[in-house]
């Protein structure tokens, strides 16, 4: 009876014992192993769409600021079909053109006679633009009038427009001829358009990372008063440089491209050749750039942690003086 008992005991101890702790410690391990082959691929994947999604906002930024200055650079010059510039004249009338940027009054954009204009590699030079505002690479400037008609009813206060036909041109404020052409309208060859004139340039944005300003596309626009003031265009730009194709020989076709600096007469400058550098709003942990970009020539070394694409294009002026 007793050897039945004990036999019936240990045959439940065996029963009930449970993991031994090498056992346990086993079964930890490979689930460590596990998690952290888990956890690799879920960091690894992350980074792979970090990455991309940093490529993909460069790539959009890069466009839209290519596109935005190309579509402007194509209407340089257009002054509502009149191209005897020399013709425009009105309440406003033209002014001789030069290198300013007079923020004091409207005189910048109503230097219509110079179509495009540039500043090479530079943090001044235009009065319009704050010394810190202009940080790096060059400043290209542009006028035109937009395609867009403008009715009388529609025209603000004190914004400069011109009003042209194929001979002759008139260039006023809405408020010196708004209520005279709502009277006596246009004929049907003649138009009104507002005047367009931007300079873009590279500045520091409001957005920060790390302490420092993310650099922006800006570009100073024509505001109410006829005055310039400034516009934020796209946001990561870190760069831009202009070559301007001149024809000195006037044959109708560009000889070379040179530097703003090297243009004798802007009246000959048939095309322009745009570099834009952009950048990721934040440098990214482990990684080095340590690309060279050439750009008009030039080799723009950097030797940081924020990815970057260079984007090019060339646009031929179609309004020629």
């Amino acid at each position: 009876m007793n050897n039945q008992l004990r036999m019936n005991h240990s045959a439940t101890r065996q029963r009930c014992r449970g993991f031994t702790i090498v056992e346990l410690m086993v079964a930890l391990i490979i689930s460590l192993i596990l998690l952290a082959g888990v956890m690799q691929i879920y960091l690894s994947g992350k980074q792979s769409f970090d990455i991309q999604d940093t490529l993909s906002r460069l790539q959009e930024n890069g466009r839209f600021a290519t596109e935005a200055i190309a579509v402007d650079l194509r209407r340089a010059g257009y002054w509502g079909g009149n191209a005897q510039v020399e013709a425009i004249a009105g309440s406003l009338g033209s002014v001789n053109p030069d290198g300013s940027c007079p923020s004091a009054n409207n005189n910048w954009g109503r230097m219509i006679e110079r179509r495009i204009f540039g500043l090479n590699d530079t943090n001044g030079g235009y009065a319009c633009i704050p010394g810190g505002d202009s940080v790096r690479g060059d400043i290209l400037t542009v006028r035109y009038v937009s395609p867009q008609e403008t009715a009388p009813a529609d025209m603000d206060s004190n914004r400069p427009y011109l009003r042209s036909s194929l001979f002759s041109g008139r260039l006023f404020n809405g408020t010196d001829e708004a209520s005279n052409l709502l009277n006596n309208p246009p004929a049907p060859s003649e138009r009104t358009s507002e005047l367009v004139a931007h300079a873009y340039y590279i500045g520091p944005s409001n957005q920060q990372c790390g302490g420092a300003a993310v650099p922006s596309l800006y570009r100073e626009r024509l505001a109410n008063n006829g005055r310039p003031v400034a516009e934020e265009v796209a946001y990561g730009v870190d760069n831009l440089q202009v070559q301007y194709g001149v024809d000195t020989n006037d044959d109708n076709s560009v000889d070379n491209y040179v530097d703003a600096g090297a243009v004798a007469d802007w009246a000959q400058v048939m095309a322009a050749r745009v570099w834009i550098l952009v950048r990721a709003e934040c440098p990214e942990g482990g990684y080095t750039n340590t690309n060279t970009y050439t750009m008009a020539g030039v080799n723009y070394v950097v030797n940081d942690g924020f990815r970057r694409q260079l984007y090019t294009t060339t646009v031929n002026l179609r309004n020629r003086i």
